[in-house]
């Protein structure tokens, strides 16, 4: 049981990849095929060092008439309630840097399946682009099941010490005594957070950050660097945070994925951002005649180089600048690994070879969002200054009625580098919140005051198993 069930070897964790088989309705053989190889040769993906699996096909059929003699179809559809994938176990850290407190299992219970019970909702208007033709294409980069992989994760396990926020674990009751308020907080949370991801990274379906500040009608080769007079290499860290930044190498190369993973989009035709140290690194890209133009072209901040450029924008919220990836790396990528520590993608050096983010999505899904909301619960969550604290004005937002434009206007402020958009991201917002079904609540009787107080989750596994809950909000 040890050896099967706690399996986690190379990205392939047996209960996630469970719970991806019974969810996908039950048909993928490869799932058998790796248990078999686990069991029989060591590895999941045999043949390994000891050969192929033995009796592979008699494995597979012996399998198929298991499933169904429990009346489970080997070959069905998709089951009519999906639970959300489980997240790969839990990745020890230092005690000094990581501590999780208990939580209430059915706060976090209830947060995903709230989520997963408008999941065809989000996947056709929300995770989902417009092509060229005006059409609506499901994004094939941003997938919800990828998404409430990552927030279960976030939420349990967290990021650099950092969770999360789903609301407080305490109820509050109205008239019906149905259980109510805090869950909101939560809800919240995350569409702030899909509004802002929607506005970067998914409307393009694309994981790199794309050309968008034009020139006298061109795109500088040298937004890579920055755009809208941002200078991304400029995003350094604090002093007491200065060891986990990325060394700006201008020797480095880096290309931007290929455009293939978002094309048909509106951008889909605009050449992809590069940094190198070449002189002949730089000109502008014509959309009217749809080539590069080389000699000095100057971005909006003066750039016509793009040497040490290769810090743009990845993921979700394309998450840039050295000082965060560097963080990204000490905590989850190769340098953590490189320090003994168990990092989620000891194979990613995204100070290095940072064009490995975006080439890793199929061995990856989950990265898109593992970043960005590593940078909502590093740099939004905790943001706090002398006019504007993120936890209390959520919760002010929520015990209003949730209708103060301002709430997502400030968080788009602290989000964006470049220009807000301000009507794009309320608009975003609102339709997220009428998606999760909050637009138009009644205001809350009273608040739990949470404040200063650590939410946290529990794995969802070690309760999704037992009796149905019916949450009301």
């Amino acid at each position: 049981m040890k050896d099967v069930q706690g399996y986690n070897q190379e990205g392939w964790y047996y209960k996630t990849e469970l719970h991806k088989f019974v969810n996908s309705g039950m048909r993928d053989m490869s799932f058998i095929d790796s248990i078999s190889g686990i069991v029989n040769r060591g590895c999941h993906n045999p043949p390994c060092a000891t050969g192929e699996v033995d009796g592979l096909v008699d494995r597979r059929s012996n399998f198929q008439k298991v499933l169904m003699v429990f009346g489970l179809p080997s070959l069905g559809s998709r089951p009519p309630s999906t639970l959300p994938p489980i997240p790969a176990p839990a990745i020890p850290a230092p005690a000094a840097s990581l501590t999780i407190d208990a939580a209430d299992p059915k706060l976090i219970n209830a947060f995903l399946h709230r989520l997963n019970s408008h999941r065809s909702s989000l996947e056709r208007n929300v995770l989902s682009y417009q092509a060229r033709d005006g059409t609506t294409i499901q994004s094939d980069v941003y997938t919800f099941d990828s998404l409430i992989e990552s927030v279960a994760y976030a939420c349990q396990i967290g990021h650099a010490g950092k969770l999360f926020y789903i609301g407080s674990p305490g109820a509050e009751t109205l008239g019906d005594d149905q259980p109510m308020t805090n869950l909101r907080y939560g809800l919240v949370n995350i569409a702030a957070f899909l509004a802002q991801s929607q506005n970067e990274g998914i409307v393009g379906n694309a994981c790199d950050e794309y050309h968008l500040d034009a020139i006298d009608g061109k795109y500088p080769v040298s937004n890579s660097c920055g755009q809208f007079g941002d200078n991304y290499q400029g995003l350094i860290c604090s002093r007491a945070e200065r060891a986990m930044e990325c060394p700006v190498e201008e020797n480095m190369k880096v290309a931007a994925a290929p455009n293939g993973k978002h094309e048909n989009s509106l951008y889909d035709y605009r050449p992809g951002f590069y940094c190198g140290p070449d002189e002949n690194f730089t000109g502008a890209y014509d959309p009217n005649t749809r080539l590069v133009e080389m000699g000095p072209f100057a971005n909006s901040a003066g750039r016509n180089d793009v040497k040490g450029c290769c810090f743009w924008g990845r993921g979700a919220m394309l998450t840039k600048g050295p000082c965060m990836l560097g963080k990204l790396n000490h905590y989850l990528g190769a340098e953590a690994a490189k320090n003994g520590k168990m990092a989620k993608f000891p194979d990613v050096d995204f100070c290095r070879s940072p064009g490995d983010i975006c080439k890793n999505i199929e061995r990856h899904p989950t990265i898109v969002w593992d970043i960005a909301l590593f940078e909502w619960v590093e740099r939004v969550q905790p943001y706090e200054d002398g006019n504007f604290n993120y936890q209390l004005a959520l919760q002010k937002f929520v015990d209003g009625g949730m209708k103060d434009p301002t709430f997502i206007n400030s968080v788009s402020n602290i989000v964006a580098t470049g220009p807000r958009f301000y009507g794009k991201r309320l608009s975003h917002f609102n339709l997220i919140m009428e998606h999760l079904q909050l637009k138009g609540r009644t205001p809350l009787v009273k608040s739990r005051s949470t404040s200063g107080q650590r939410i946290d989750c529990v794995p969802p596994w070690l309760f999704l198993a037992g009796a149905t809950m019916s949450w009301a909000l």
